[in-house]
């Protein structure tokens, strides 16, 4: 009696044999980022539904599901079409509802928003974990007032079109801003950070408020211009403060501050009188 080898070797020999196999099914997850990204509205639309109900099912769940949103902004082309920009209003604008403290908050969310474009974004009063936008373009108004970031905040080569807000805001760890461009105002009275701020090679068109500012680490001011009137009154540096190579092209206002660290102005420009007293 012939093997079952032998057998299957006849049957490839005088027949085609094609084996298909099985096809993975998607996950919901997958399924819903195929659908927030799709040409159609009504598409769109059913897998935001689907994205809020798969994030409040378990809190397991909420990550991933912030993963794939931020996923589809930064897909987002711009200018694009009118109805990719509403689309990307509301996919910030349902982004930002999960960010804030009351009914449907997320608690320890990350956020990564890389080099993606975002009009008048608003993290005003949210309390997230880390928050990566390096490269990214801000559109209009930024504010970032009175959040909270309990990891690494990083806006390396952003770009803002107008002024950008972090007024009393909160840093447990550090804060990137290095090479950024601020086109408007940078509000950053009363903010609080407890590891390393970076601010080298940044350039500030307009006003640049750190009035009451704490520093707990180092921060790096060294090559930043300074477009405008410039305040650090009564902020206070507990680390090293380098302002090495900046220019100071409006004035300046340093009453009050205390420097607990090394402070360098090493071939620092200034524009106009200090104001230290």
């Amino acid at each position: 009696m012939p093997s079952l080898t032998n057998w299957l070797r006849r049957l490839t020999f005088h027949h085609d044999v094609e084996i298909v196999a099985p096809r993975r099914q998607r996950t919901p997850l997958e399924d819903i980022r195929s659908r927030l990204t799709a040409l159609e509205a009504d598409a769109r639309l059913s897998g935001l539904r689907d994205w809020v109900e798969y994030g409040e099912r378990s809190a397991e769940h909420r990550q991933p599901a912030l993963d794939v949103l931020c996923e589809a902004l930064r897909g987002l082309p711009w200018p694009g079409t009118e109805v990719d920009q509403r689309w990307r209003m509301v996919l910030q604008a349902t982004l930002l509802a999960h960010l804030r403290p009351g009914p449907g908050f997320w608690l320890g969310s990350d956020l990564d928003l890389r080099r993606t474009t975002l009009v008048d974004f608003d993290l005003s009063d949210c309390r997230l974990g880390s928050a990566r936008f390096a490269g990214t373009r801000f559109l209009g108004d930024t504010r970032f007032d009175q959040a909270t970031f309990l990891g690494d905040f990083d806006a390396a080569g952003a770009f803002f079109a107008r002024h950008v807000l972090f007024t009393q805001s909160v840093f447990a760890r550090g804060l990137g801003l290095r090479g950024t461009t601020v086109c408007g105002n940078g509000e950053f009275s009363g903010i609080h950070a407890a590891g390393a701020v970076t601010l080298r090679g940044t350039r500030f068109s307009g006003r640049a408020d750190f009035t009451c500012a704490r520093f707990g680490a180092d921060l790096d001011c060294s090559g930043v211009r300074f477009g405008g009137r410039t305040v650090f009154r009564r902020a206070w540096f507990a680390g090293a403060a380098s302002f090495a190579r900046t220019w100071f092209r409006g004035r300046e206002d340093f009453v009050d501050a205390a420097f607990g660290g090394e402070s360098s102005f090493e071939n620092t420009r200034f524009g106009h009188r200090v104001h230290a007293d």
